[in-house]
């Protein structure tokens, strides 16, 4: 109950017993003088819950056993104290699986730019050298055979020259023809052969440098599963086979797992809370919320054992306010300076918290 309230509740149990002392004495009624108590309204009282600040979930997001569940609900637990013992066998095996066939991978990729740089192509450009050269000469001797048999067949005509000289003439200019057509034909293939080689040439260097590609972005996404599943290990709160402890005075519950349960990603295997951060959360009354200020001192009584009290100070009060239970209120939040093992999360506590002079 806020202190306020009190106010007015004296006020009214005064008034209220000089009238009936001067009733009782047949006195003639006397006005009562109202006393200003404003100025002893010096704290606000709520009520309020420990809560542990650093509160964390612990999932086990990789496959294993659990071995054995060293810790019990609600066991304080020190740093580095192991909680779970896991088997983490086939974890392991996983991880060595990926280990190969990066291995396989990275011969593959080698294997590859070999092949790429080994890939050649059969020069045909010095047989087509040869073949345009030897054309241009049988043409030549063509242009040649062809002037010999005009001379010939003009002499053969004048009757200076025997048929069968005319004849020789005829038949050398004809083979003179038929090399030219020969070599042309033979130039033809070879160029069309040229170019057949070089499309494939460059066919299989392009199917190489794609295997080469293929293979480093095969090696990357290995390399980043391998990376992924070792990160998933390289935990504060994992230490070898086991999950440890990583604050040096908690609290362990919430656990789901017992010896024998396979550990579940979409799972939280306990949740752990340092004792060394409990705050107090509390609710203040809408109408009084405009005299609390942080950094004002708080006295911090646990309902379990009103004989103890604790000092803190007010470190955050919410812009918002809610329905709780019919009232409107307003979350504050409180340290405290002189935590001890005493002091555990979920324990109700009042708190009152001293006013500005």
């Amino acid at each position: 109950m806020m202190v306020q309230r009190k106010f007015y509740f004296i006020l009214l149990t005064i008034c209220l017993t000089i009238f009936m002392t001067s009733c009782s004495k047949g006195q003639e009624s006397s006005t009562v003088e109202e006393v200003d108590l404003s100025q002893e309204s010096k704290v606000i009282e709520a009520f309020g819950i420990i809560k542990a600040e650093k509160s964390k979930d612990v999932i086990i997001d990789f496959p294993s056993v659990v071995k054995e569940v060293l810790v019990k609900e609600g066991q304080r637990v020190v740093l580095n104290e192991p909680l779970i013992n896991l088997d983490l066998s086939q974890y392991q095996s996983q991880i060595q699986d990926e280990k190969i066939e990066l291995n396989i991978s990275k011969l593959e990729q080698q294997n590859a730019v070999k092949s790429y740089k080994a890939l050649t192509i059969e020069n045909k450009d010095s047989q087509i050298n040869k073949l345009k050269n030897d054309l241009e000469f049988a043409k030549k001797l063509y242009e040649q055979a062809v002037k010999d048999f005009n001379s010939k067949e003009n002499l053969f005509k004048d009757g200076a020259i025997s048929q069968e000289t005319y004849n020789i003439s005829k038949k050398a200019m004809d083979e003179a023809n038929n090399n030219i057509e020969d070599i042309e034909y033979e130039l033809k293939t070879l160029e069309e052969l040229n170019d057949r080689n070089q499309e494939q040439f460059q066919a299989n260097k392009e199917s190489e440098k794609n295997k080469t590609e293929i293979q480093i972005e095969r090696i990357a996404q290995i390399e980043n599963n391998i990376a992924s599943l070792e990160n998933k290990l390289n935990k504060p709160y994992i230490k070898e086979n086991q999950i440890i402890s990583e604050y040096e005075n908690a609290i362990i519950y919430n656990i789901n797992y017992s010896a024998g349960h396979i550990t579940d990603a979409t799972q939280i295997a306990f949740t752990i809370s340092n004792l060394d951060s409990l705050i107090v959360e509390a609710n203040v009354a809408e109408e009084f919320i405009k005299d609390v200020k942080i950094g004002q001192s708080v006295t911090i009584v646990p309902v379990v054992d009103r004989t103890k009290e604790f000092e803190g100070n007010v470190i955050y009060v919410s812009q918002m306010a809610f329905n709780n239970s019919g009232e409107t209120v307003v979350p504050v939040r409180i340290s405290i300076n002189n935590i001890n093992s005493f002091l555990l999360p979920n324990y109700n506590v009042d708190v009152f918290i001293k006013l500005d002079n």
